[in-house]
């Protein structure tokens, strides 16, 4: 009986070893079988992108420029070269910076550092055209110049909302660097909120999208060919890192100069300082975050909101406030007569008021 029992037992294991190779051989064939579908699959899907990407920026080239600035005190291009030829310093021809077409009038934005203290700019469309530019105007704490040319067929670019880009999107940055036109890089957007890299005063993108000398004032575009910054500056601490200026401090910047000759500044008409932990524990705050405020201007937009001296703003348009220059940042990215949140704590309690922001008065 017990002979009868261990054979049974070693019928069924032999019968499972044979079903499992069965069913491994079959399973291999077809996935051997589904492995040319499946190569075939992602090599359509990457092809698809390739053509996604080129026919992105097929669109986006024809609006950006490469900008030439003459400074004031420089020689002229002509004697340059002249003194060359006859022993002189190789002259210094390369262009200054790059910029982008915003609107089919001609309106071309770049980096006030690139076309600063200029006796002429000049202008070079991707079809090769170089064109004279009238500088517009600037406004110095952002870094942005607008500059117009004339001429025909002119392609825009479109602005797109910086606030909702997120960290890890995919970015593509274009521009002139070193003097190579039509350059094109991508990346991810690195980081959001970054402060004081460069001539400009708000606050940054960075990203690992290469951006290198001449690229500044070159737009940073999103994967639907919209401009989400302006490419500003590199890091000197390390490679990979740049950084641009968000597209909507770009476009209030933009339509405020061309619609009035200068950027008017949003105004909210208080003296305020930042915390220290030792001025917070002596106020009594849980922590040092947020702007205290000493001085409340008359018939301020502070003052119409109900901000009074020792109050501290911890957040403002929904964003929280960390200090001084933070509360500066949300002022200056909000449009002339949005209304606005801020919370506030006094004697103890927090607040919620509301203002409108008005235009910076004139001096």
């Amino acid at each position: 009986m017990k002979s009868l029992l261990r054979f049974l037992v070693f019928v069924l294991i032999a019968a499972a070893a044979v079903g499992g190779v069965y069913i491994w051989k079959q399973t291999r064939a077809d996935g051997l079988a589904q492995a040319p579908a499946q190569l075939t699959a992602t090599t359509s899907l990457l092809s698809t992108l390739d053509r996604e990407f080129t026919g992105l920026v097929s669109r986006v080239l024809p609006s950006v420029v490469s900008i030439e600035a003459i400074p004031r005190d420089s020689v002229d291009p002509g004697v340059q070269i002249l003194r060359f030829l006859f022993g002189g310093d190789q002259p210094n021809l390369r262009p200054s910076g790059s910029g982008v077409i915003v609107s089919g009038s001609g309106h071309v934005v770049t980096n006030l550092h690139v076309v600063n203290n200029a006796r002429s700019v000049q202008v070079q469309l991707a079809d090769g055209r170089t064109l004279p530019a009238t500088f517009v105007g600037a406004d110095g704490p952002s870094d942005i110049a607008l500059l117009k040319i004339e001429a025909e067929g002119l392609q825009a670019l479109p602005f797109g909302d910086s606030d909702k880009v997120n960290v890890g999107q995919m970015v593509f940055a274009v521009g002139n660097p070193l003097g190579l036109q039509e350059t094109v890089t991508q990346g991810i957007v690195s980081a959001k909120g970054r402060r004081a890299l460069s001539e400009a005063a708000n606050e940054f993108f960075q990203t690992d999208a290469a951006i290198n000398p001449g690229n500044s004032g070159g737009p940073l575009v999103n994967l639907k060919g919209e401009i989400i910054g302006i490419n500003n500056s590199i890091s000197p601490q390390g490679q990979g890192i740049g950084f641009a200026i968000p597209s909507n401090t770009v476009r209030r910047v933009f339509e405020s100069i061309r619609d009035y000759g200068r950027f008017i500044r949003p105004w909210f008409g208080a003296y305020m300082r930042s915390l220290t932990p030792q001025l917070a524990q002596q106020l009594g705050l849980p922590d040092a975050s947020g702007v205290l405020i000493l001085l409340v201007y008359e018939g301020s937009p502070a003052e119409k909101g109900g901000i009074k001296p020792g109050d501290v703003i911890i957040e403002f348009n929904g964003k929280a406030v960390r200090d001084l220059i933070d509360l500066r940042n949300r002022v200056a990215e909000t449009d002339i007569g949005q209304e606005i949140a801020m919370r506030v704590r006094r004697e103890g309690k927090e607040l919620v008021l509301r203002t409108v922001l008005a235009a910076e008065p004139t001096r």
